[in-house]
């Protein structure tokens, strides 16, 4: 860790240009170091950075290596009052860098892309950053242990992509944001509301698994979202809209609500999980009654993604799915070669009457943070076993792409 901390500081001080594209920390740091990165931060903002990234992610590296105590931003930085100044001081001093001159009024003006990891926020640090950082186009949040109800109720009209992952003591989420293009999300089944988001086309709603999921009713005293009101209740006006969408069978709950609203003209990408524990191998009969809806009402679905958990083999009941004449591309994660598997992905071939592509990968792709690590199928005979029924009955313009090596 140390050697990491000295290589970091001969990079700032070899440092000429006057403003820094981009400044990225990959490393498992905790609040113990906290001063340093401060420093560190102070000089990315100083130098007007576009893109800043702070990833102390534990994920990649021996649990041991850090603590859990993640760094928290100091608010000093957005107080007009105090401001980087005195980090700027110590960064002159302790590592003779020499600072240019910031923006009173906004030293933020310049960063237009924000990634923290295992970075932990309160809520008004959270607000503080959108209030201050008027020209930021992209968040990302992963790993923060202390967002509970976060709000954002001025516009923000820069903000296109919002990616909140893993924030599990959050009950609460408002964001005002008219030009948002991309909302992403993965935690618990909380109170979520985007508004006026009249440019948003991507959207992905993902929950914890079922057994991780809170009680109808939260610490804030507001009620939980129940199964099909996570997605399908809170984003509905905003499903004709919505090009590439990403959920979970955990979150379809048998709703109603696609047979009752409209069709799905501008959807052509979706997504669906069935990494749910506690519904067990019913996650996947899941996908195929998401997917048996979500074709009736989408006439120009393009691409299919399941990312399926490995899981046992209950029986595939079959539901009556309309033939689908734009349906090109199917991907298929997570595949473990049981029947359950292979009886969707015939379904599939089934009504996708004009398929042309069907990509097999046994990793999990299906974590939208990555965070879930991928684990290989036990079984590598019946996993190519299946891979040669599948072929045996694909249309016939389709061709098969298996993403792993050695298969």
């Amino acid at each position: 860790m140390e050697r990491f901390m000295q290589v970091v500081n001969q990079v700032l001080r070899s440092h000429k240009a006057p403003k820094l594209h981009e400044f990225g920390i990959h490393y498992p740091l905790d609040a113990s170091r906290g001063d340093l990165i401060d420093i560190w931060v102070a000089f990315a903002i100083a130098f007007k950075v576009s893109k800043l990234e702070l990833n102390f992610s534990t994920n990649q590296v021996p649990i041991w290596v850090c603590s859990f105590k993640n760094y928290s931003f100091p608010l000093d930085f957005f107080d007009k009052t105090k401001r980087v100044e005195p980090y700027l001081v110590q960064l002159d001093r302790v590592f003779s860098v020499c600072a240019p001159p910031l923006n009173v009024d906004n030293g933020f003006e310049c960063l237009r892309e924000l990634i923290l990891k295992s970075v932990d926020l309160t809520d008004e640090q959270f607000e503080t950053i959108l209030s201050s950082c008027t020209f930021l186009e992209f968040l990302h949040v992963l790993y923060s242990s202390r967002l509970v109800n976060v709000k954002h109720a001025v516009p923000h009209m820069k903000l296109k992509s919002l990616e909140m992952y893993r924030c599990f003591q959050l009950k609460k989420l408002e964001i005002f944001a008219p030009n948002l293009v991309s909302f992403k999300y993965l935690g618990p089944k909380i109170n979520i509301s985007v508004k006026d988001a009249k440019q948003l086309v991507h959207a992905c709603m993902r929950s914890n698994w079922e057994t991780w999921e809170f009680s109808r009713t939260n610490s804030l005293g507001l009620p939980n979202m129940q199964r099909g009101d996570f997605v399908f209740g809170q984003f509905a006006a905003y499903l004709p809209q919505i090009e590439h969408l990403v959920m979970d069978a955990s979150s379809f709950g048998r709703t109603k609500v696609l047979d009752n609203g409209p069709l799905l003209y501008n959807l052509r990408h979706l997504s669906l999980s069935s990494l749910n524990f506690a519904d067990g191998p019913f996650g996947i009969l899941g996908c195929y009654e998401m997917v048996a809806s979500f074709v009736k009402v989408s006439p120009f679905l393009h691409r299919l993604d399941f990312e399926l958990y490995p899981l046992q083999d209950p029986e595939l009941r079959r539901i009556a799915v309309s033939p689908h004449n734009y349906l090109k591309e199917v991907l298929v994660s997570g595949f473990s070669g049981n029947k359950l598997v292979v009886d969707l992905i015939m379904v599939v071939f089934d009504f996708a009457i004009e398929l042309e592509k069907i990509e097999i990968s046994t990793a999990y792709l299906g974590d939208p943070s990555k965070c879930t690590i991928s684990l290989k199928p036990d079984d590598d005979f019946l996993v190519r076993k299946s891979i040669e029924q599948l072929h045996g009955r694909m249309p016939a313009k389709a061709q098969l792409y298996i993403l792993d090596d050695g298969l």
